[in-house]
């Protein structure tokens, strides 16, 4: 049942008018994937630079949450362009991402990256007192397993 409301969605965004706009263009998929890039990366690049300073490193003379709070405003922006540019993505080629291991994967990485990182992560990082250095360790490597995790299985999408 469920199986089948999910195929019912990708035929229904692989069917879309968008979609068709997409794919009937020669430029606009290439375009949309490099917005896609470049807030993949702003997103990831924020995302290391708080887990850096999580970890002890970098960035000593400012507390982890000035730090932390700091750098969300732009891991928003490149969550928001990376998640609109992914969207415009996934409908232009929505059932050859019904077939594609690697997109369900990515899914599935993005879904725990995001829980982790508006939950645990950022009490960690919300603190005044530092976390306990090998607690903050061990958050700093989930979370950029997690985010890390959603791009290279996002590359992987390209090849199956």
């Amino acid at each position: 049942m469920i199986a089948l409301a999910v195929l019912r969605f990708f035929h229904w965004a692989d069917d879309s008018a968008v979609a068709a706009a997409i794919r009937g263009s020669t430029w606009v998929f290439a375009f949309i994937e490099v917005f896609h890039l470049l807030g993949l990366t702003l997103l990831l690049g924020t995302v290391v630079l708080v887990d850096l300073r999580l970890c002890g490193y970098g960035l000593r003379r400012q507390s982890l949450a000035a730090v932390a709070s700091d750098a969300l405003p732009w891991m928003l922006v490149g969550m928001a362009v990376t998640m609109g540019s992914g969207s415009l993505l996934f409908v232009s080629e929505a059932m050859k991402c019904y077939g594609s291991p690697p997109f369900f994967v990515k899914m599935g990485f993005l879904f725990t990256a995001l829980v982790f990182t508006f939950t645990l992560h950022r009490k960690l990082t919300k603190r005044d007192a530092p976390p306990p250095p090998v607690w903050g360790k061990v958050a700093a490597g989930l979370s950029l397993f997690l985010w890390f995790g959603v791009g290279l299985a996002g590359r992987a999408i390209a090849f199956y």
